[in-house]
């Protein structure tokens, strides 16, 4: 402390004519382990331990004499006011009423705050709905249920020039050029208009960031020329867990379904072909679903009959109707990271052993923390506004939700 801290501390003393009253928090509130005063408290406390001594202490040793005097200036408070202690004779004994019920143990709980919406599940959903919901449920629970979006801040202007972009500027420009090279359309003239718009770094950062684009999108479009074929849409009307599921499944081949995107594999994607490839199953299709990626990432399910395709996907309409009462606790990339750690595909079984689960969690915990180059899945603003931290609890209900729902595209994932 300064010396101005001192001499503050002091006047404070000296201005005391009768009685000097100085209080701390001495224990922590989330743990109950021992805070210390300041300093300059503990200073003049211990000053008077070792100058003074009560009567009768006179034949005590110097450290006896010292903590009897401390303990008898010192008043230790309970951390509640509705302690038991609080109310026992003597004279700290409470006289405050509305605290008394909870004392003596006889006052009656308030239901938990947080309560499941009631839902009335309708007749007809669509598929761009369900879509929606098993993109993110959490997410969907507030604007869809709620009617509640959160916006990010608006990002100041970059005083720099921009060497290569970032984000989602970066995906939307690789979903058009990926799509150009598919199609086999000449990917200069998106060049050239991308520069013209200023969508591209300046100078030769450009150029040179385009080409390595393009050759990295020309690999992820050469695995899908070669399995693609014509295509059209399919009207989906499905009767299923007492829903009439209905829209469009669109680009549908005579050997299945066939998708693609700029972007590393996910659990996240995969849910979403997942759910595309039972409707198709579930609609009469005899094919596979192949969902091509980056860096050679691959979804890849098998064909299921009509029977089977229905049960799994009643299972996810049932997840839709649970997430609009209350939040469908599925988190794809930490759940999924926890499957993956545990499910034995050889032997089609989730394995859970000591060691397999101290994996799992960590495993869990990798995706859900992220490290200082990837951000963490519970880094995302949906999942902060349920909780800040990740308690005991919250973590086995996403393990236990994320199970439920997400195993199965481990089950018939064919990409290995």
């Amino acid at each position: 402390y300064r010396d101005d801290d001192r001499y503050l501390f002091l006047e404070a003393l000296i201005s005391a004519q009768q009685t000097l009253y100085i209080s701390y928090i001495g224990r922590s509130i989330q743990d109950n382990s021992e805070r210390f005063p300041s300093v300059l408290v503990q200073e003049l406390v211990d000053y008077i331990g070792q100058s003074h001594y009560l009567p009768g202490d006179e034949t005590l040793t110097c450290d006896e004499s010292e903590a009897r005097v401390k303990a008898h200036i010192t008043r230790l408070h309970t951390r509640m006011p509705f302690d038991a202690q609080n109310y026992q004779p003597g004279e700290q004994q409470s006289y405050a009423r509305e605290w008394l019920p909870a004392a003596s143990q006889s006052g009656k709980a308030h239901s938990d705050f947080v309560q499941p919406l009631s839902f009335t599940m309708p007749e007809t959903l669509t598929l761009e709905s369900l879509q929606r919901f098993w993109a993110h449920p959490v997410r969907a629970f507030f604007q869809m249920r709620l009617q509640v979006n959160f916006r990010s801040e608006e990002s100041e202007i970059p005083d720099a020039e921009p060497f290569e972009l970032e984000g989602l500027t970066r995906y939307q420009l690789n979903q058009q050029l990926l799509n150009t090279l598919v199609e086999e359309d000449d990917a200069e003239r998106l060049f050239r208009r991308f520069r013209a718009a200023g969508e591209l770094p300046y100078g030769a950062f450009g150029e040179i960031f385009w080409d390595a684009q393009c050759q990295e999108m020309q690999q992820l479009a050469s695995r899908v020329i070669a399995c693609r074929k014509p295509s059209q849409s399919l009207e989906v009307d499905l009767l299923c867990n007492g829903v009439q599921l209905t829209g469009w499944l669109p680009q549908v081949q005579e050997d299945g379904l066939l998708r693609w995107r700029p972007a590393l594999i996910s659990v996240a994607q995969g849910v979403q072909l997942w759910l595309e490839h039972l409707v198709y199953c579930a609609s009469g299709g005899s094919g596979e679903s192949r969902l091509f990626l980056r860096k050679e990432g691959e979804w890849r399910f098998p064909p299921l009959d009509k029977a089977q395709a229905m049960a799994y996907l009643a299972q996810l309409i049932e997840g839709y109707r649970e997430g609009m009462s209350s939040p469908l606790l599925v988190l794809p990339e930490s759940g999924g990271a926890w499957i993956k750690a545990c499910y034995d595909a050889e032997n089609d079984v989730m394995l859970d052993d000591d060691d397999t689960l101290q994996k799992a969690r960590t495993k869990f915990l990798l995706a859900y923390e992220g490290n200082m180059m990837v951000s963490g899945e519970g880094e995302d603003i949906w999942y902060q506004r349920l909780w800040r931290q990740l308690e005991s609890e919250t973590l086995q209900a996403i393990i236990a939700q994320s199970r439920h729902y997400l195993l199965p595209l481990f089950r018939f994932n064919q990409s290995r």
